[in-house]
């Protein structure tokens, strides 16, 4: 009887296991996975395998309009947690006079049109990356690894776009991202 108990403890490690790699490679294939097989949603919801924010962003196929102060940007298997600056106060401050930036946060600039945008790093303390995207939440440029002695340099007016995400020096370089990449915004 121990041994049969052991053999389930097993497949259903493996199952578990299986099941969390085919999440991390294809969250959004997975997430319709979970709208085909409604038992299987239900089933790991109710086991807690999944909080409901991990949920959420696994169920999500396209972006939410930019509502609040936060949010969510996924793109491929990697999340950020966001700031959003959408008025014009907060866009110039940005993240100026901050100390630091930890790893898989950010600040996201919203406009409410495509177009040249211009950027600089004054009063920065601390190198970033700027991502821009177009109107479809796709990345059209990445400015990276930018320090803050290039200041007055202007940065991403060479292309139009409708949002910028500042993340930490070399962060695109670490996550793999690219120009074409797709990203999806979730309110938080």
């Amino acid at each position: 009887m121990k041994k049969f108990l052991q053999i389930i403890a097993v497949i259903l490690l493996f199952s578990i296991s299986f099941i969390m790699f085919w999440i991390a490679l294809f969250p959004k294939n997975f997430s319709q996975f979970f709208k085909l097989y409604p038992v299987v949603s239900q089933t790991v919801s109710q086991t807690g395998i999944f909080n409901p924010q991990v949920e959420k962003i696994l169920k999500a196929t396209s972006s939410e309009p930019v509502m609040g102060l936060s949010g969510q940007i996924i793109i491929g298997n990697n999340t950020w947690n966001v700031e959003i600056a959408k008025n014009d106060s907060a866009r110039i401050t940005g993240l100026s006079s901050r100390k630091t930036l930890y790893s898989k946060k950010g600040m996201l600039f919203v406009f409410t049109d495509m177009s040249y945008r211009s950027f600089w790093m004054k009063d920065m303390f601390f190198p970033i990356d700027m991502i821009f995207f177009d109107d479809n939440w796709r990345i059209v440029l990445i400015e990276s690894n930018l320090q803050p002695n290039t200041f007055p340099k202007i940065f991403g007016d060479t292309i139009k776009s409708q949002y910028m995400l500042e993340v930490g020096g070399l962060e695109s370089s670490i996550y793999d991202l690219k120009v074409g990449d797709q990203a999806i915004f979730l309110n938080k």
